[in-house]
């Protein structure tokens, strides 16, 4: 067993396709399927769960994950180490996020990291809330911006910023919002915290007679919404900043709705790199002044 072989079920583990670990890796599909069989042969374990549809991974497999990333962390360091006077720091940080703070808030807190560490690149992963908890959990980012009160016993968990809400709907008679029935939710799909909030908002009101209607990216459920299809509920000063010009209505919540944490979470068990350090610094440094919890 080498280096490589470990990289080459690290790529696999990620992106969940042999195919796209050879084109990472620039070598070809046999390779990389040689190699993981190779691996499970020399763990005398099966690593990996195949189907025709996704690649998931054995507990066994987790544990061979999370020591390969712990090899090339101590690889990593070694590295830096012997070249950080010749060098500036530099490798990739796999970050996920909500569609709403890859819009809004996001750019901003990538643009100021890099400009201090222009060798350091990113790769940005969106998705629910849910997939990108798992996501974290499984070694597959090294981080996440999430919403809602996340609560779990093998993440780090760091609050960036307060966030309040707003239900969103046509530019017409917000009073008669939740007059028509069934109400049509304009939404991400299931695992999105807004949108077990917006049901939860209905549930307080008594009204149990609504559609749910799953569009899979931000600009989509702006349009429904504007176009009079449904309703949804989405961040007040993302609407703010980026909808103003389009005609959009903007109605508080109650106040027990009416803010929704936004936290950064990462593994608890993995030691990280002096650029995961220096990133999740910044995020902290950047809100410490403006988080209001």
């Amino acid at each position: 067993m080498n280096i490589n072989d470990l990289k080459l079920f690290e790529a696999v583990a990620e992106y969940g396709s042999f195919t796209k670990a050879a084109a990472i890796n620039n070598t070809v599909q046999s390779n990389v399927s040689a190699r993981i069989k190779y691996l499970e042969e020399f763990f005398k374990t099966k690593l990996l769960i195949r189907s025709t549809r996704k690649i998931e991974l054995t507990d066994e497999g987790m544990e061979v994950l999370r020591s390969a990333k712990e090899i090339q962390l101590v690889i990593n360091r070694a590295i830096n180490s012997i070249t950080q006077l010749s060098s500036p720091l530099h490798g990739t940080i796999k970050i996920g996020c909500l569609q709403t703070t890859a819009a809004f808030r996001t750019p901003g807190i990538l643009q100021n990291f890099s400009d201090d560490y222009p060798e350091v690149s990113f790769r940005l992963k969106t998705g629910t809330s849910e997939d990108l908890i798992k996501d974290v959990l499984n070694y597959k980012l090294d981080g996440a911006f999430v919403s809602g009160n996340v609560d779990h016993r093998d993440l780090e968990i760091q609050n960036v910023f307060m966030e309040e809400l707003s239900i969103v709907t046509s530019n017409l008679d917000g009073k008669s919002i939740f007059g028509k029935l069934p109400v049509k939710l304009i939404v991400f799909s299931k695992g999105c915290s807004y949108r077990e909030i917006l049901v939860s908002i209905l549930e307080q009101k008594k009204i149990d007679s609504y559609k749910i209607v799953e569009i899979d990216t931000l600009e989509g459920i702006i349009n429904s919404v504007e176009a009079g299809v449904g309703i949804t509920l989405l961040p007040t000063e993302l609407i703010k900043a980026n909808y103003s010009y389009r005609s959009l209505n903007m109605i508080s919540p109650i106040k027990r709705f009416l803010n929704c944490p936004r936290q950064f979470i990462k593994r608890k068990d993995f030691p990280m790199e002096p650029i995961y350090e220096l990133f999740f610094e910044s995020i902290v440094k950047g809100y410490s002044k403006t988080a209001d919890f």
